[in-house]
């Protein structure tokens, strides 16, 4: 009887640190909640920051992108309307243009 009397001891002391250890975890849980919760909601609040700068970016690029597409294709008219005007001044122009840069990449 006295090896039945000290396995049932060593059971009850198994589940005695058993439950102990259960409670240290809820303990640690319970007080590690309130800084996930607040670590949480300042990594949703990031979030929605960035999503509202993106959306405002967005919207700028959509609302201005065809006035910005205008005005590139008016640069370039403009351009190719110099190059009509004085061909043999372009070609010299880029031409010099050329012979400096090679002597800068020298």
């Amino acid at each position: 009887m006295n090896t039945a009397t000290s396995t049932l001891s060593g059971n009850n002391s198994i589940a005695n640190v058993a439950g102990r250890a259960h409670q240290l975890v809820d303990s640690v849980a319970d007080k590690a909640a309130p800084a996930v919760q607040s670590a949480t909601d300042k990594a949703h609040d990031t979030i929605d920051t960035v999503a509202g700068a993106g959306n405002s970016a967005s919207d700028w690029v959509s609302s201005n992108g065809a006035q910005l597409a205008g005005k590139a294709g008016a640069m370039m008219e403009s351009c190719a309307g110099q190059v009509r005007a004085r061909p043999l001044l372009t070609i010299a122009g880029a031409m010099a243009i050329g012979y400096l840069a090679g002597r800068v990449m020298r």
